[in-house]
């Protein structure tokens, strides 16, 4: 038997291996400042007027302004308020001059006969004059149809008699009778002449004394005289033959009465009052203090006549000057410097009739454009009244009663007054410079009640925070830019709070000791965060400029900087929002100003911040690209083929002035992680900053450069499932001074970094075995 065999073949089992590269990034430039692959995308709609670019250097400022509301600062205009006032003027002592309007001059007379006894008709011219044997007293009733009676106060009525009995005397007795309807008949007053010839007047003045204690002594009515006569015969003859004492005239001197029923000439009276201004916003400390008023008006309520004649008044309002000319000649005002009223004519005050006062037109007069001279708060203003002269009237008509205390009355309004411009002492105004909420309206402002605090949105300051994070500004500066027409001093007091697009936020406020710092005792009370009063270092304060001259508007800006604000700080957390509340205390310290209505102010609010910078903290960007990785071969798909070794290579280009560390992340379809490097902090992808100019700190010398990092076990076993690669990097300056907070760097819009990403991986298959 023959046996015959052959070798079976070993079931194949070895391993081929193979280094791949495949690029993920491949030369991309990253632009400071630009288009959609710029590290700040500045094409997007928030973003585009965000910066501001140097055309000589390309050197960059964030640079924005926005419209930002105060408020509405009219409410410090003082308001000029006068209390109504009111005016009696009582006609006082009135004057009786004439007491009849008979020009024969014969008011009554005395004959020969009932004054010495002798019949008239037995005396001749020539005959001797018998010595005086009797002395008759002879009453005398006097024509005064001007003249009823009177209660006389004070002066005298001089009573002017002629002798016509043809010899001389050597005096003549008078006594001054009181005669009432329906009264008895009293002595009043009595005088005497003294010597008189013949064909001779005299005048004997009969005075009125005691009144004051004795009225009723000095009351007279229906006057007569009661005459009697003094003489000496021897030597004398008839010089005529004898006819009668005459009563020629009977006038007032200086005669003065408290109550009279008569006709009278001319009566005038007056009166002086005060208008009162409040002083609670406004002082008239000077004679050149003023008010010019935009609008208001006087008016004098119908004036109550109590007086049985008709008058004529003026009002004259003697610190109301400078009213328009066209205001002369309207139904009262005569001259208008100063403002004068007149009630004359058709609008004379009536006389009072039947027990009821007479009454004038109510007068209703502009103050538009006069100007209010109102020392210590005073507008004076006098009356002066006139009454008719009844002796002009017809003579049943002529008799009318009137008493020293009857007077006109009125009341005087000065209202509705708006100032168009004041100099003074403008008392201290607080204005709240927002509204309050409607629903909480209590004197407080509160920073995060949405319904009182401005708010002010920066568009693309968010946007920037969320692109790049961690830089630190070196010379931000935040500034109020405005046009105003204040001429009083004003002073700010408000909190700036801003806030980034993380919720995160930062106060405005002044450094310590200088012009903007707030103090404890600063007028801040009301301004209030969620309730709580805000603390002085919460907050700052300003003064606005003031135009040289009133009506005049100027701009003006106030830069908060890192000299006088905590601006750095603030402006550092990239607010995308900024929230104002305040007030406006104008004229604190209560000096002599100028002040006008429509008070302008119109701020605007503007941010800078120049691209010259530190990083305490990196400041990062990101950029996510789309990378399918599927084709890569994994266990965990029961592949053959796998990858023994990974490595992520960086080529670089640095033309940023700042450090640089990667971090690249691959996510999958979801954006979820799948793999980071580096893994750890211990390790870095780390690229050099560019050369610095020492003087510029601009880069002046890009930095070029490879590093890689490795790949574990499990991140390449999961590299498949990359959809996406997303590139960080981590932005920060030098440190040379050690001190943590970096080097401050200036950067251009053009500066740019360009990477190359690639990975190196090593494949092997593995043919046959078990």
């Amino acid at each position: 038997m023959v046996f015959a065999g052959c070798e079976v073949p070993k079931k194949p089992d070895f391993q081929t291996s193979q280094k791949v590269e495949a690029p993920i990034l491949y030369n991309k430039t990253y632009q400071f400042m630009g288009g959609s692959n710029a590290l700040i995308d500045t094409t997007s709609t928030d973003l585009d007027s965000l910066f501001v670019v140097d055309g000589t250097n390309n050197f960059i400022t964030i640079s924005k302004e926005q419209d930002f509301e105060f408020g509405d600062l009219n409410d410090a205009v003082p308001v000029v308020s006068v209390d109504p006032t009111s005016f009696e003027s009582q006609v006082g002592e009135i004057e009786v001059t004439d007491f009849s309007s008979d020009g024969s001059g014969n008011l009554g007379e005395a004959s020969f006969e009932d004054l010495t006894g002798i019949p008239q008709s037995t005396v001749n011219q020539g005959d001797n004059v018998p010595n005086q044997t009797v002395s008759p007293e002879v009453t005398i009733d006097l024509n005064t149809d001007l003249f009823e009676s009177a209660t006389f106060k004070d002066g005298a009525l001089n009573i002017v008699l002629q002798n016509n009995l043809g010899f001389n005397l050597d005096d003549i007795n008078v006594t001054l009778v009181s005669s009432p309807t329906g009264g008895s008949e009293s002595d009043v007053a009595d005088g005497s002449s003294g010597t008189i010839n013949d064909g001779e007047q005299t005048t004997i003045s009969i005075p009125f004394t005691g009144c004051e204690a004795n009225p009723s002594s000095c009351q007279l009515a229906n006057p007569a005289v009661r005459v009697s006569i003094e003489w000496t015969g021897t030597g004398q003859t008839f010089q005529r033959e004898p006819e009668s004492l005459v009563v020629v005239s009977a006038v007032g001197d200086n005669l003065t009465a408290s109550q009279v029923q008569a006709a009278l000439d001319e009566q005038d009276f007056s009166t002086t009052s005060l208008a009162t201004f409040g002083d609670e916003e406004f002082e008239f400390t000077s004679p050149d203090h003023f008010v010019l008023l935009k609008s208001g008006r006087i008016l004098v309520s119908p004036i109550q006549n109590e007086m049985e004649f008709r008058i004529r008044l003026e009002i004259e309002f003697s610190d109301i000057r400078e009213c328009p000319a066209s205001l002369v000649g309207n139904d009262f005002v005569i001259d208008n410097d100063p403002l004068t009223i007149e009630y004359a004519g058709e609008q004379r005050i009536r006389r009072a009739e039947n027990g009821e006062p007479g009454l004038s037109p109510e007068a209703n007069v502009s103050l538009a454009n006069c100007k209010l001279y109102a020392t210590n708060n005073e507008v004076a203003y006098t009356i002066n009244a006139f009454t008719e002269n009844t002796k002009d009237n017809a003579p049943g008509d002529q008799i009318r009663v009137i008493n020293e205390t009857q007077s006109i009355s009125s009341d005087v309004e000065i209202s509705n007054l708006q100032i168009k411009e004041a100099t003074g002492i403008v008392r201290q105004q607080v204005v709240l410079l927002n509204d309050e909420d409607a629903d909480d309206v209590d004197e407080n402002l509160d920073l995060f009640n949405d319904n009182e605090a401005e708010l002010t949105e920066i568009d693309g300051l968010e946007d920037l925070s969320s692109q790049l994070d961690g830089l630190n500004f070196t010379n931000p500066r935040l500034s109020i830019n405005y046009t105003s027409n204040i001429t009083v001093p004003t002073t700010i007091y408000g909190a700036f709070v801003g806030v980034n697009g993380q919720g995160e936020q930062r106060f405005l406020r002044g450094l310590p000791g200088g012009p903007y710092d707030v103090q404890a005792n600063d007028p801040i009370s009301g301004l209030q965060i969620r309730g709580q009063d805000l603390l002085p270092e919460q907050m700052i304060k300003f003064t606005l400029d003031a135009p040289a001259n009133a009506g005049e508007q100027i701009e003006a800006t106030l830069e908060f900087n890192r000299d006088n604000t905590s601006v750095v700080n603030f402006l550092n957390n990239l607010p995308s929002e900024i929230r104002f509340i305040g007030k406006a205390v104008v004229n604190e310290d209560e000096e002599e100003t100028t002040i006008t209505d429509s008070l302008s102010f119109v701020p605007k609010i503007a941010i800078d911040i120049p691209l010259a910078f530190s990083t305490s903290e990196a400041a990062t960007f990101s950029d996510t690209t789309e990378n399918d990785l599927g084709d890569l071969p994994s266990s965990e798909k029961g592949d053959d083929t796998f990858i023994k070794k990974g490595l992520v290579v960086i080529d670089y280009e640095n033309g940023l002035p700042l450090g640089i560390d990667l971090e690249i992340t691959f996510l999958d379809a979801d954006n979820n992680p799948i793999a980071t490097i580096p893994q750890s902090s211990e390790e870095r992808l780390g690229i050099l900053a560019s050369g610095i100019n020492d003087n510029t700190r601009f880069a002046n010398d890009p930095t070029t450069g490879k590093t890689q990092i490795s790949l574990s076990e499990s991140q390449i076993q999961s590299l498949y499932k990359t959809k996406f690669l997303k590139v960080s990097a981590s932005l920060v300056t030098t440190d040379n001074s050690g001190d943590g907070s970096g080097d401050n760097v200036r950067i251009r819009t053009t500066d740019f970094i360009t990477l190359s990403v690639k990975t190196e991986l090593f494949i092997e298959t593995q043919v046959g075995g078990n």
